[in-house]
């Protein structure tokens, strides 16, 4: 358990709690030791800080944590030293978490700076959790005092990003085998994208949560009133009636896997993976229409709309067949190289991960160049980067 009681997983297993218990302490203790006197405390982040984290059954066949551990490190230092600081607790978290064998990462904030975080996903979970591990149990400030309002849609655009390279993860997996430790891998992807589809839902309809138990409450709460009732502003209100309760029962699955160890079965892991592909790629064309206000009939109009809205320029012909001359041909894969390497990478990835999600054939041409690969990049180096850069979103 955490502290005061407080449980890591829904799942309540005593085994898994007691190793993210002691997987905590070894992980504060490492970083307390690598800030030296700049250390004011830390909290939990993630699902794990949330108390919302899934149960694994490891090889020994007991309980085990299937989250990484996300840290905010609060230091108390001037702030052109906290890169090298950031640095040097990342190392620690990284070695230390080898040992333990899972999962970690740690961001570092100065004290003065806490009521300024963004206001992203993670650190409005984080604030809201109020998981403090280390320093004062008031180290974090009220959630009021410091998020007003719901996170930008930008924030859309990066949980759609990482979901469908996720995504892409689980393809490869299942590509290896459809059966045992990596179908159970790839199914855990396919969770987790459910879940963050019915998060993206919620913040077009206004209604973002921290939490998947609070969200998994708004979406029933939106899908409530049935087809006919009032539905509030957001995408979903343009989908099917059958494809909107598809989603929040979806969602509703997800949530209710994590109070429960993982299954040893992986039932029709090819085609699990294969569906949730085809539910990201529909949420992600309906939040993007939305957020960028124009039609998005294939993947290479929606890399154009972003090119459009970046650069303010008619550039229809960056990823299109508009060159006449072989000279043409190379001035504009240059342009549309040069160009799609100044967008927020999640805006660089939403659309190619989309393309190799789908791998449509008249939409593919996109993938490399907004991954900046040659533009005959065989299909698993476009999924592999891809993939890597999905870390960085």
């Amino acid at each position: 358990m955490g502290e005061a009681g407080r449980p890591f997983m829904r799942a309540g297993d005593t085994g898994a709690e007691a190793r993210a218990a002691d997987a905590v302490r070894a992980l504060v203790s490492a970083l307390t030791g690598a800030a030296g006197d700049a250390w004011v405390g830390a909290a939990l982040g993630g699902a794990l800080g949330l108390g919302e984290g899934a149960t694994i059954v490891g090889r020994d066949g007991t309980g085990h944590p299937g989250d990484p551990f996300e840290f905010l490190a609060v230091l108390d230092a001037p702030v052109r030293e906290v890169p090298a600081l950031g640095r040097r607790l990342t190392r620690a978290a990284t070695e230390t978490a080898k040992s333990r064998r899972v999962e970690a990462s740690v961001s570092t904030v100065v004290w003065r700076g806490l009521r300024l975080l963004p206001p992203t996903f993670w650190n409005m979970e984080l604030v809201a959790a109020r998981r403090v591990v280390a320093g004062s149990p008031s180290l974090l400030p009220p959630y009021e005092d410091v998020f007003r309002g719901g996170p930008d849609h930008a924030e859309g655009v990066r949980l759609l990003a990482k979901t469908g390279a996720r995504l892409l993860a689980a393809e490869r997996l299942v590509d290896r085998s459809g059966t045992g430790a990596r179908a159970r891998e790839a199914l855990r992807a396919v969770r987790a994208a459910d879940l963050a589809l019915g998060a993206v839902a919620l913040l077009s309809a206004g209604c973002w949560a921290p939490g998947a138990l609070a969200r998994e409450e708004a979406l029933h709460a939106l899908a409530a009133a049935g087809p006919e009732g009032p539905r509030r502003r957001g995408f979903h209100v343009h989908m099917s009636w059958t494809r909107f309760r598809d989603l929040v029962e979806r969602h509703g699955m997800a949530a209710l896997a994590l109070a429960a160890p993982e299954p040893a079965e992986t039932p029709d892991a090819r085609r699990q993976v294969a569906r949730a592909g085809d539910r990201f790629m529909e949420i992600l064309r309906l939040f993007e229409e939305e957020r960028l206000g124009v039609s998005l009939p294939n993947w290479t109009e929606y890399a154009i709309a972003l090119a459009r809205r970046r650069s303010g320029a008619a550039v229809t012909e960056l990823f299109g067949d508009g060159a006449e001359t072989e000279t043409d041909v190379a001035v504009t894969a240059l342009l549309a190289r040069k160009s799609a390497r100044s967008w927020p990478l999640a805006e660089r990835l939403a659309p190619a991960v989309a393309a190799l999600v789908d791998w449509d054939p008249g939409d593919l041409p996109i993938a490399p160049v907004l991954l900046d690969l040659p533009d005959v990049a065989p299909r698993e180096a476009l999924r592999q980067r891809a993939i890597a850069w999905s870390a960085n979103v």
